[in-house]
């Protein structure tokens, strides 16, 4: 039985095995759905993510560029793009992306948290953490108790 060729399959393939851990061989399978399928913007913000658990910080933020222009009303895309620029200490563009995230949607507590961590790098510690109080109380709302131990850890740590 001969398995469909197509761009969903291979995408699909890809998050499976991003999911497991196994990065580098979900690149190739989002390369080869994007290679069917240039305009699909879950493929290349997928294959950012990747990147970005392999430190490939520039390719990854090189991906998620081409998924906000595929699809510039995605918040996730956004915040996403932002965690690579973070871990090379770009936090002004960071916070711009995280910006843009909470500007689309309101209630992306990920995205005030680290929006949040940005801002007390730089200094800007009230704001920081005024949007470690606003990520604090979406996580509660949400019900994401991993990410309120994150934040509720970040205040203790920093005030």
């Amino acid at each position: 039985m001969s398995v469909p060729n197509s761009a969903e399959v291979h995408f699909n393939r890809g998050k499976q095995k991003a999911e497991q851990g196994q990065y580098a061989a979900a690149i190739e399978d989002f390369d080869h759905a994007i290679r069917l399928n240039s305009d699909y913007a879950e493929a290349y913000c997928s294959r950012g993510l990747a990147k970005t658990c392999l430190d490939q910080h520039d390719a990854a933020i090189a991906d998620y560029d081409i998924a906000i222009r595929l699809n510039p009303d995605d918040p996730e895309v956004y915040y996403l793009r932002g965690l690579p620029k973070t871990c090379l200490g770009r936090y002004d563009a960071a916070i711009a992306d995280y910006d843009i995230a909470i500007r689309l949607a309101p209630d992306h507590a990920n995205a005030y948290f680290l929006r949040g961590g940005g801002k007390m790098v730089l200094g800007q510690i009230q704001e920081a953490k005024q949007d470690w109080k606003t990520a604090l109380e979406l996580a509660k709302q949400l019900g994401n108790v991993k990410l309120k131990k994150q934040v509720k850890s970040a205040i203790r740590r920093f005030g």
